[in-house]
């Protein structure tokens, strides 16, 4: 019978910043009963997460009995590596709340490029992108070794973090990493080497002397196998100044070796310690320009909403990189895609059936570019459908509009192009119903009328789709939330006729803006603009603007979208991009008229509002929108064999 056990000399006893315990990822316990003649391997966890050094005697106990017989001052090693975790956030183009600034200061530490001598470049077993540094055994001296002199020089009496992570697929030698300064001895001795089969973290934290400021420094690999065996793969690379970014008080190898992962550049870092099964939240803002693209964390769940990463099921060690993409305006986006602009066109009062390029005019953003007419380089695929481009937001991002699981041509007419029919609303006798979110009915005013505090029948089949199809299938990172979606409700300038008083609740006959139809811009400006933004500009809570009450950043087409792309009334349109054979919703209201509530539609013959409008009870055919990121990266040319892909 054994028994690994434990004596704390200074402190006298544990505090939660000392880690006594079996190491979670060893087969081997630390006690038990071993036959005689044999020998084991017992692997006992101490971490000290303090800023103090420890002092403990470690030991066996053995006895031919059960019963070990351990002094009142010793303890048994029986609970594992449960007690804390530390749980680290590297934050890319951004800051982590009571973040520290720190830098990679070795060069291409993936092993990416061919700056490293020696190196057999391996895509097999690889850590970080898509090459580790391969070296094989040698019995010869020196050592097969890698090399690498960084541009970047060390300051004197600096405290530095270096680290390699190594693969050895038998355990046939010892390794050896070392950082060599033109004067001065190695900051790294060798080191036996760790567990074969698996990813192995070598580090120390350590300061130089002995050289003067200024001088660059090499950092070599070394691969020590004197009978000419085996094979080691290094990657991963990594060396921080611990001084410039925390000064005296910085974190010990052990946080950094348990909570931060391989970055090139530089990040803003934060860790905390806590138990198992604990959430943590961090505070992560992107820098100015900048919007978020992944997050990747180890060991937990993680999520990230508007500012806030939540990081919760932890059952290890957890290292989190949050990555935030640089932007692009919409000019920016429109050169991305190899596209020009054709200016402003300043009348539009027909239909387009050719193919008239993008235009530009104002949103609320800034400059948009829409894309007009009998389109054939607009096709977009994304979470498994395909798409049509139909503008460049202001802020850059690509606004989108359903076009089915398939991939179909101008003038095709298709069912397979909406997701379904619904209808607008369940009722349509109120003012309310012309909302794609609305308030009370029956009520006595307009805000209370048009307060957005119910949501649409429409609006509960887009967003149903949206969660199924777009979130539960991870695509909603690549979706942008800051993006307007105008149900405008504002008044018409004019009433039809004495009988409409224009009041915009309760059954008041009450012509809003679309009321008159596209051919009187007169009465009726078209623009990209939300007249009314802050009541109808729908817009989920993390956009910058609008009234920020959707669930989702998703909703449906503008009757001015509709014109913009080549839609005019009382003219049949085949050839437009917006044409699919079927009809469907706008989000766009006509009036209150007749006793009913009624939308703005595009026909089956690709004609918005000739005959009128629809009875928001009515079905027709539903087509979400959405809008990409300005980050999102694609490939393709947009056509209809080749259409954009979003990567």
């Amino acid at each position: 019978h054994y028994g690994a056990w434990y004596q704390m000399i200074s402190p006298s006893t544990i505090n939660d910043d000392i880690t006594i315990a079996k190491l979670t990822d060893s087969p081997d316990e630390t006690s038990g009963t071993i036959d005689g003649n044999s020998n084991k391997n017992v692997y006992i966890y101490i971490g000290n997460n303090s800023s103090s050094a420890i002092t403990l005697y470690v030991g066996i106990k053995y006895s031919e009995t059960s019963s070990l017989g351990l002094p009142s001052n010793r303890t048994l090693v029986t609970g594992t590596r449960e007690g804390k975790y530390v749980v680290g956030v590297a934050v890319t183009n951004g800051t982590v709340q009571n973040g520290v600034t720190i830098t990679n200061m070795l060069e291409d530490g993936n092993f990416e490029n061919s700056g490293w001598s020696n190196c057999i470049y391996n895509t097999t077993y690889k850590k970080y992108g898509n090459y580790s540094c391969q070296l094989n055994g040698s019995s010869t001296y020196p050592e097969n070794t890698t090399t690498h002199t960084s541009s970047l020089a060390l300051t004197s009496n600096h405290y530095y973090y270096a680290r390699v992570e190594g693969y050895q697929i038998n355990k046939t030698g010892n390794q050896e990493f070392q950082t060599y300064f033109p004067v001065a001895e190695p900051f790294f001795g060798g080191v036996s080497f760790g567990v074969p089969g698996k990813w192995n973290v070598y580090s120390v934290i350590n300061n130089r002397t002995s050289f003067a400021d200024g001088n660059n420094y090499q950092l070599r690999f070394d691969y020590n196998n004197n009978y000419n065996e085996g094979t080691v793969y290094y990657d991963g690379g990594m060396l921080f100044d611990l001084t410039s970014s925390y000064g005296s008080n910085y974190p010990s190898k052990e946080i950094l070796d348990r909570s931060i992962g391989y970055f090139d550049g530089s990040v803003s870092y934060n860790y905390q310690k806590l138990n198992k099964g604990n959430s943590v939240t961090f505070n992560v803002t992107p820098s100015d320009g900048y919007e978020f693209e992944s997050v990747s964390c180890t060991n937990s769940n993680a999520n990230y909403n508007g500012s806030i990463l939540t990081i919760s099921n932890i059952t290890g060690d957890v290292s989190c990189n949050v990555n935030f993409k640089k932007k692009r305006t919409s000019s920016e986006m429109l050169t991305y895609l190899g596209l020009t602009s054709n200016g402003i066109k300043n009348t539009i009062n027909n239909v387009s059936t050719t193919d008239e390029g993008v235009w530009g005019t104002e949103d609320d953003y800034g400059t948009s570019y829409y894309f007009r007419g009998a389109i054939t380089d607009n096709y977009v695929y994304f979470a498994n459908y395909y798409w049509r481009i139909i503008r460049i937001n202001g802020n850059g991002s690509i606004r989108l509009i359903y076009d089915g699981t398939s991939v179909h041509a101008n003038g095709e007419s298709s069912s397979d192009r909406q997701i379904g029919t619904s209808m607008y609303n369940i009722s349509s006798n109120d003012n309310a119903y012309v909302g794609y979110m609305y308030g009370s009915t029956g009520a006595s005013s307009y805000s209370a009328t048009h307060s957005n505090t119910n949501d649409s029948t429409i609006k509960i089949s887009v967003d149903n789709w949206y969660k199924t199809n777009i979130i539960d299938k991870g695509y909603s990172i690549k979706i942008e939330e800051d993006a307007i979606y105008c149900n405008d409700r504002s008044i018409a300038l004019y009433k039809p006729d004495s009988s409409y008083n224009n009041l915009g609740y309760g059954i008041n006959p009450t012509a809003y803006k679309w009321y008159w139809g596209p051919w009187n811009i007169d009465y009726n400006q078209l623009t990209l603009k939300c007249p009314q933004l802050s009541q109808d500009g729908m817009s989920s809570i993390n956009s910058s603007k609008g009234n920020k009450v959707l669930n989702y950043p998703v909703s449906l087409l503008t009757l001015d979208e509709v014109i913009y792309g080549g839609g005019w009334a009382n003219i049949s349109n085949t050839s437009y991009y917006l044409y699919t054979g079927q009809a469907y919703w706008t989000i766009s209201p006509s009036g209150f008229f007749y006793g009913y509530a009624n939308l703005e539609y595009v026909r089956s013959d690709g004609n918005p509002h000739s005959g009128g409008s629809l009875a928001s009870n009515v079905s027709y055919g539903v087509r979400p929108v959405l809008s990409l990121k300005s980050s999102v990266e694609l490939t393709g040319s947009g056509t209809m064999t080749d259409p954009w892909v979003v990567q």
